[in-house]
């Protein structure tokens, strides 16, 4: 039988070898964006800790790797790897976490985060299950204990950001699932129905997406002009800084719940048109 140092070991290098052959293909070091990638149309793959569950990486890359994970049932996967911090968000399912005397059952739209300096936490897969899951390299600002969020329908609150930058506040909610008030960094959900209208705006930091229920149409301005991206649920876009993107035409059928992420302070600044440079 494989021992644990061995495992984790098989796990770092796994990671640490896409990370590198990542490098080697990635897109010009100007943009790097990600726009209308959706889960199910990545080929299925294995990861090291995940043994028994379909992988469908959305984003492999020197920052990070980020991926839906579906398990069956009565599987267990290791949540860690060493100088990577992880990032869980519940699709689906039910699972049992576990971590030193830690016992706790994790359900839809639960939320997992793992700083790197945790030892291994596992999950136990009660009732077949879907993931959404970040490996970052770690940061000094992870903190040094495992938390857990869950999302209730009391939590969402009106979206202060483009009100707070701008004046104009926007009709959505928000459901703050991990913050470092030092950094800015932040990962959130984002909860809009079909009446959701949005200018043309950018920030100065990454963001990134996934929609984990509805359908988005998302235009964003590229090459000096418009183009539209058609999202479903587990669509995923990864936008570098300064993409002027949003605007009138961009819009939904219905409600929508959205994961955001982003590794520095979120600004909003909004735009006219299309054809502002990309550069803020």
């Amino acid at each position: 039988m494989e021992t644990y140092p061995r495992r984790r070991l098989r796990s770092l290098i796994s990671l640490l070898v896409l990370a590198a052959a990542s490098a080697m293909t990635d897109t010009r070091a100007s943009d790097f964006s990600i726009f209308g990638r959706h889960a199910i149309d990545a080929a299925p793959e294995s990861l090291a800790g995940f043994e028994g569950a379909e992988v469908r990486v959305l984003r492999r890359d020197p920052r990070g790797l980020v991926a839906e994970v579906n398990l069956p049932i009565g599987v267990t996967v290791s949540t860690h790897y060493a100088d990577y911090t992880t990032e869980i968000f519940v699709l689906d399912g039910q699972l049992r976490l576990e971590h030193d005397s830690r016992r706790e059952m994790l359900a839809k739209h639960d939320y997992l985060h793992i700083p790197s300096v945790v030892g291994a936490a596992s999950l136990h897969v009660t009732a077949a299950s879907r993931l959404l899951v970040f490996f970052d390299p770690a940061r000094s600002t992870d903190g040094n204990a495992l938390s857990v969020v869950r999302t209730a329908a009391s939590d969402w609150a009106a979206g202060m950001v483009s009100a707070r930058d701008t004046g104009v506040a926007l009709k959505l909610q928000v459901r703050d699932l991990y913050q470092v008030p030092q950094s800015g960094q932040r990962t959130w959900l984002l909860r809009a129905g079909a009446d959701l209208k949005l200018p043309w705006e950018r920030h100065r930091t990454i963001e990134e997406g996934y929609l984990v229920s509805g359908d988005y149409r998302l235009f964003e301005c590229l090459e000096g002009r418009e183009q539209r991206f058609d999202y479903r649920a587990g669509g995923y876009f990864y936008r570098a800084p300064g993409i002027v993107h949003g605007g009138p035409n961009s819009g939904s059928s219905g409600e929508i719940v959205m994961l955001l992420r982003t590794p520095d302070k979120l600004t909003v600044e909004f735009l006219p048109t299309c054809s502002t440079p990309a550069n803020p």
